[in-house]
């Protein structure tokens, strides 16, 4: 099993912690020969008596951490681990204590530092394996379950260690335990200096709190990320989308503005601002919709009720009918800035199919919304009007899709939406060449 032996390092130490005169204290001398033949139980026994006889030296306590280090890494499960991990560091902190206090330190007190890394490496690597060969994966049940455990044994055995805190973080996050996640990498930013914390670092904790739909957290990490990299473009985008999930549409996009201020002709700001822009127009949209339908029920409530009721339910649908207005109004506004700034990204960037895709999804729901429009309208020369104008949107949408799939010939997302195009306008051998091309059944 799984280091039932000492490592070599671990060996080196403890033969130089060996070698040399006998103490003056035959306890701590016995359990010096309990560790050297690896029967831990027998030197913790022994050093507990050396103690209890002889509580001003500090050697009692130094075996006694070492045995307790060892007899944890003799477990196999590393659950089983952690209690033995946390009684040697208070022993070893004890011996450290005690040799304070004595005339003549021991030198095996300097060890101390050495055996602690040695076992915090076994469990460090032990945790990394696990999570990475495939070879030792391959071997347990659950590795990354185990890679955890492993991990944060070595955080208990070294609870100064940065880069425990920093992996058991994202060990965590991959296991779904995003509390400890959030916890863990807390502690690894709180211990390392202020200048070496990446933007990597504010993106990881951001998302482990979006995991436990923490949102203002997410909004705070974020702001905190962007006032140390103002640059960013990863960390703006993050924040916007924060801004977003918490109702704060304009610090979202006054967050993106920035970025496209520093730097006009970068075109993945633009890009990033145009799709913000937009997906805040699709906020706006699905209250429209839900406005929309509350109408139609308020109709047909004023179709069907009393005198009395009828100027209250009028006065409810005039309400939403207004409101609808200035929603229609404020979401064509956004989309047209959408376009607008997608359409600049183009221009520096004119190779890009994401951008193309957007520009269609774009035309595609302007198309939809002339549609429902047409359905809903009793007047067949207005209706008339806005189906033209609806397969206007719908062929230019298909225009961007094409292209996109030009640059793109690979991506079964863009022949999906090529496929829906050209099945709504009958051009069946289109459609079917689509189909294939998404990998999508007949």
């Amino acid at each position: 099993m799984f280091i039932k032996k000492l490592p070599h390092l671990l060996v080196t130490l403890l033969t130089v912690i060996l070698i040399g005169c006998g103490s003056s204290n035959p306890l701590a001398d016995e359990a010096q020969n309990n560790l050297k033949n690896q029967d831990f139980e027998a030197a913790i026994a022994s050093a507990e008596k050396s103690i209890e006889q002889y509580p001003g030296d500090p050697l009692g306590y130094y075996y006694k951490a070492v045995a307790l280090g060892e007899l944890a890494r003799s477990q196999d499960d590393p659950t089983e681990r952690a209690d033995y991990y946390e009684q040697m560091n208070k022993a070893f902190e004890t011996a450290k204590s005690v040799a304070d206090t004595s005339e003549n330190v021991p030198s095996k007190i300097n060890n101390i530092s050495g055996v602690k890394v040695a076992i915090w490496q076994t469990e460090f690597q032990r945790g990394i394996d696990l999570a990475t060969n495939d070879s030792v994966m391959s071997t347990v049940d659950n590795p990354m379950k185990l890679s955890m455990q492993h991990l944060k044994n070595a955080t208990k055995v070294l609870p100064d260690s940065a880069s425990s805190w920093n992996v058991y973080a994202q060990i965590s996050a991959r296991n779904k335990e995003f509390e400890e996640a959030v916890s863990a990498k807390d502690k690894y930013m709180n211990m390392i200096p202020e200048s070496e914390i990446d933007t990597v670092d504010y993106l990881h904790l951001g998302n482990y709190y979006y995991n436990l739909d923490k949102h203002d957290k997410v909004v705070e990490v974020f702001e905190e990320g962007q006032e140390r990299y103002p640059g960013s473009e990863r960390i703006a985008s993050a924040l916007a989308d924060a801004y977003g999930r918490v109702g704060e549409d304009e610090k979202a996009i006054a967050t993106l503005n920035k970025l496209v201020e520093q730097d006009p002709k970068n075109p993945q700001y633009r890009l990033v601002m145009g799709t913000k822009l937009y997906q805040q127009a699709l906020r706006i949209r699905d209250s429209l919709n839900t406005n929309s339908q509350e109408i139609m029920k308020l109709q047909k409530q004023f179709n069907q009720a009393d005198q009395s009721d009828k100027e209250e339910i009028k006065s409810k649908i005039e309400s939403l009918s207004s409101e609808n207005e200035k929603l229609m109004k404020e979401m064509n506004e956004l989309t047209k800035r959408a376009e607008e700034e997608i359409k600049v990204a183009l221009e520096y960037r004119p190779n890009d199919p994401a951008a193309y895709e957007t520009l269609g999804v774009i035309y595609q729901n302007k198309a939809k919304t002339y549609f429902d429009r047409r359905n809903r309208t009793t007047d067949n020369k207005e209706a008339a009007r806005l189906d033209k104008v609806g397969k206007e949107n719908i062929r230019q949408a298909m225009k961007y899709y094409e292209k996109a799939v030009e640059l793109d010939p690979d991506n079964k997302n863009y022949w999906r939406s090529l496929f829906q195009i050209y099945t709504f306008l009958g051009m069946d051998e289109k459609a079917k060449e689509a189909m294939e091309k998404a990998g999508m059944k007949e």
